[in-house]
């Protein structure tokens, strides 16, 4: 993972879900409408989130990708916590005026963080869609896709307004309940960052601590704005 790609949730490239699929493109209207609007349901009803994660960062300039999992906390409105089991130790932490990127390194501590407000946090990526979504893309249904073995719509979204995060993304969306099963979006210098959930437990209890980072004795904070 690439620590000066601090963006979008601090990880557009590093690290806010992998091939196309075959699916047949269709127009925009009506199909698209409705799934944005089942998204936009499902997250109005959703307060919180915990998930495991796998995720896929691909350089295809370099030829290279990188595998991670964890797992995942959410909590309404914009509260997240990205927990790696690979590598362990690393963290993300989205704690309501910060995004926090913690990577545990043998001879160095380190920590960057970017503002959560409007102004320079617009369009970061996220990992649950929802709010808004027609307001906010454009695109189209390529087709159906399975993700953990259940059918999802696989969706090609294009953000309305330009931003300094993410060019587009592809997201699986389950046709039952509108949830985000994964997405993957594609910064502007072309990385791929795929995430893909499993074990979803809506609307939990999850302990506030979770959102709060304090970086340990002689971490080396760096501030990317």
């Amino acid at each position: 993972m690439c620590p000066r790609k601090f963006r979008p949730l601090l990880i557009v490239a590093v690290c806010c879900w992998l091939s196309g699929g075959r699916g047949q493109t269709v127009s925009a209207a009506p199909e698209l409408e409705q799934i944005l609007a089942g998204i936009d349901t499902y997250f109005e009803k959703l307060q919180s989130l915990e998930a495991g994660f796998t995720q896929v960062v691909e350089a295809p300039a370099l030829e290279k990708s990188e595998q991670f999992r964890g797992r995942l906390y959410f909590r309404k409105p914009e509260y997240l916590r990205l927990e790696y089991t690979v590598p362990e130790g690393q963290l993300l932490v989205a704690d309501g005026d910060w995004y926090w990127f913690f990577m545990p390194q043998p001879d160095l501590l380190q920590a960057m963080r970017a503002p959560m407000d409007e102004d320079e946090g617009a369009g970061a990526p996220r990992y649950i869609l929802g709010g808004d979504m027609h307001r906010r893309f454009t695109g189209k249904l390529l087709g159906e896709e399975q993700r953990n073995g259940k059918p999802c719509y696989l969706l090609e979204l294009f953000p309305l307004k330009t931003n300094r995060y993410y060019r587009s993304l592809k997201a699986w969306i389950d046709v039952s309940s509108y949830a985000t099963l994964a997405v993957r979006y594609q910064d502007l210098g072309g990385t791929l960052n795929y995430f893909e959930f499993s074990d979803l437990a809506e609307n939990i209890r999850i302990d506030p601590q979770k959102f709060i980072f304090v970086p340990p004795p002689g971490t080396q904070v760096l501030d990317e704005y």
